[in-house]
């Protein structure tokens, strides 16, 4: 079967889409280490592929700013310093703080309800008196509760400039952090983000989203000064 342009249609699965997503988690759970040179020989032999879809995989990576790439020294794994990661969160702050605006007028009730799931399910571990133990479920749940929210916003370009921005704070909490020092704040700023968005209430829905990022971009840039 041939498409309209006349070109084949392609059944098979991207290997270098599976490379990415592959390689993009390890990174992200700092399976690979911050400045550590990736062996792509070894990727290569362990994924049993080709360099060309390798190759595709670590530009995508890259471009993320996950890897680097050094022309005749090699690849690296990026290890973000506080500037950046202040810009990342500054960045992110401006892209959900948008996404609530929309998220306000097109989600539906249900799915306002899903994210008030999140929200108390954080909430129940917060309450759990060992909090480095619960702590890397909150951080994946907490993930998921921006992630949803912004996907609620139904703009496509706007989800994937947020995964950008979003993955380098991510690696910064996993690294800096094993522990969440400031769950009660976090969990009231959940509550009345939730709350506004309830309400339908956008101006108030975006106040509390720039006052629960910029606590957060505080806090992680304390952890990594503590951590110089």
């Amino acid at each position: 079967m041939r498409t309209e342009s006349g070109l084949p249609m392609i059944h098979t699965p991207r290997i270098s889409e599976a490379a990415y997503q592959i390689l993009r988690e390890k990174i992200v759970s700092k399976e690979f280490a911050p400045g550590q040179r990736l062996d792509l020989n070894a990727i290569e032999k362990k994924l049993g592929i080709s360099r060309t879809p390798l190759k595709e995989a670590l530009l995508r990576l890259e471009a993320e700013g996950l890897i680097v790439i050094v022309p005749r020294s090699g690849t690296f794994i990026s290890d973000p310093g506080p500037e950046e990661i202040a810009e990342s969160f500054d960045v992110r702050a401006a892209l959900e703080i948008y996404a609530v605006k929309l998220t306000v007028e097109r989600a539906t009730d249900k799915e306002i309800g899903e994210l008030r799931a999140i929200v108390q399910e954080l909430a129940d571990l917060a309450a759990k008196k060992d909090r480095d133990a619960i702590y890397p479920r909150y951080l994946a749940l907490d993930h998921q509760f921006h992630q949803q929210l912004v996907a609620l916003a139904g703009n496509e370009r706007l989800c994937q400039a947020h995964v950008r921005e979003n993955v380098h704070a991510q690696m910064a909490r996993i690294r800096y952090r094993r522990s969440e020092r400031e769950l009660d704040l976090a969990e009231e700023e959940h509550k009345r983000i939730i709350a506004a968005l309830e309400a339908r209430d956008a101006e108030t829905a975006q106040a509390e989203m720039g006052i629960h990022l910029m606590r957060a971009k505080r806090s992680i840039l304390a952890d990594m000064e503590v951590a110089a």
